[in-house]
């Protein structure tokens, strides 16, 4: 991601007090950006939040908010200051009530798994080859196979296996988003009364 690209929620003008706040050359405020953004990423994947990138790019969409309100106090260093929003961040999502699970009977149950299936190769179709291959190889196998066949993806693609749980948590986090939508469209066409049920994905 190009250092000037702003978040989705993040007007221009506070990217830029963002940018500035962080070094008054532009060059090293794009440099540290990308330096802060990844670190807390990396820190929430670590944590077990498949919604990593979301999170971060929240975190940084409330400091670059803020900016102008800490610009003249703060002193020390700023990535400090992301690590503790972020971690507000993190509690507030910890803290989201899970949706009630509906009762369903067995068509309704078998409907929805259908309906799933379907989301889920719709959304698995706007990856990328690259990284639809990596998140079906991923989540291919269960319990010591699983361990065995990542660290073999790991070791063809010549990257620890630290970063290769990172990549899939960030991918795994974009087809659940598109997941979702994908079934708040079916459900938006349903008759009124029926029911859905949520998508299921593997362990870590």
């Amino acid at each position: 991601m190009s250092p000037a690209k702003k978040l989705k929620e993040l007007e221009q003008q506070e990217f830029e007090w963002l940018l500035s706040w962080l070094d008054v050359d532009r060059e090293r405020a794009g440099l540290l950006y990308e330096q802060i953004r990844w670190r807390l990423i990396t820190i929430l994947a670590a944590r077990g939040c498949i919604l990593a990138e979301e999170l971060a790019d929240e975190t940084i969409d409330r400091v670059a908010r803020r900016v102008t309100d800490i610009q003249q106090t703060y002193v020390g260093d700023k990535a400090i200051y992301f690590l503790g929003v972020m971690n507000n961040v993190h509690h507030e999502y910890l803290r989201r009530p899970t949706p009630p699970r509906s009762i369903q009977t067995e068509d309704e149950d078998v409907e929805a798994r259908e309906e799933i299936h379907l989301c889920l190769d719709n959304c698995l179709a706007t990856l990328t080859p690259y990284a639809r291959q990596l998140i079906e190889r991923y989540y291919a196998e269960n319990k010591k196979a699983k361990i065995d066949l990542r660290k073999i993806i790991a070791r063809e693609l010549g990257i620890k296996a630290s970063s290769l749980r990172l990549r899939a948590l960030r991918i795994r986090g974009k087809l659940q988003t598109c997941i979702e939508r994908c079934l708040d469209s079916v459900s938006e066409a349903r008759p009124p009364g029926s029911s859905r049920g949520q998508p299921a994905w593997g362990g870590r």
